[in-house]
């Protein structure tokens, strides 16, 4: 890249299930998984020759929703990414909460110049506990942000509620169908999380800057490589 010109930057948010029933093998095997995503979220990076910066919300512990690396303003460079482990402890699951924590950071003061459709990517092996009402609220104001074109993926353990999972999933281009994927396993949850978070990169670099992006501008993403 030439001397003086500006990366564009692709914002990744993460929103991950602290509740109870992801303890155990589903949060050793998560944390372990968030640890290695570094170098294979820096590689892409620099394949795509985009800044990468991630930002993560647990929801779940202390039955609620919070930063766990960024704030809504800002997040962290992928370069200067280090993961905490986290722990599964919550008696709730607050997604909606996790949401609007989100909603509220998709702005482009926040997103930066020169910036990529963002990625959203969701973690549960269960459901809302809040109401449907609320639950549905939060999913459509997500939804509505930044012109509707945020990538929005469900990552579902076995056990999630999928109708939720397919509520808050924008739609592949092609396919129309929503961008949700079901981990029989916690193996198939890591691969899961790991290819989804590289080819949304890829996604989002062809179909470009978030200036020029439509609502009818959906990105498609390949086959699952694990079926």
């Amino acid at each position: 890249m030439a001397d003086g010109m500006v990366q564009e930057r692709l914002n990744i948010y993460y929103l991950l299930d602290t509740s109870g029933s992801m303890s155990g093998q589903k949060i050793q095997q998560l944390n372990t998984c968030m640890e290695t995503l570094k170098p294979l979220l820096e590689v892409e990076g620099i394949k795509q020759s985009v800044e990468i910066v991630v930002r993560v919300v647990e929801f779940g512990s202390n039955d609620d929703a919070k930063w766990t690396v960024g704030s809504a303003a800002s997040g962290d460079k992928i370069d200067e990414f280090i993961w905490t482990p986290l722990q599964a402890t919550g008696a709730c699951t607050p997604t909606s909460k996790a949401l609007n924590l989100v909603a509220d950071a998709l702005n482009e003061e926040f997103l930066g110049k020169r910036t990529l459709r963002p990625v959203i990517i969701l973690l549960s092996d269960g459901e809302c506990t809040d109401s449907d009402q609320v639950y549905v609220a939060a999913c459509d104001k997500l939804a509505a942000k930044i012109e509707g074109v945020a990538t929005r993926i469900a990552v579902g353990v076995d056990g999630a509620n999928v109708a939720q999972l397919e509520r808050f999933a924008s739609c592949d281009g092609v396919t129309k169908k929503p961008l949700v994927y079901v981990a029989k396993n916690v193996e198939e949850m890591v691969q899961i999380l790991r290819w989804t978070s590289v080819v949304s990169i890829k996604s989002s670099v062809k179909t470009g800057a978030l200036s020029n992006a439509s609502k009818s501008g959906q990105v498609s993403l390949p086959d699952p490589d694990w079926i």
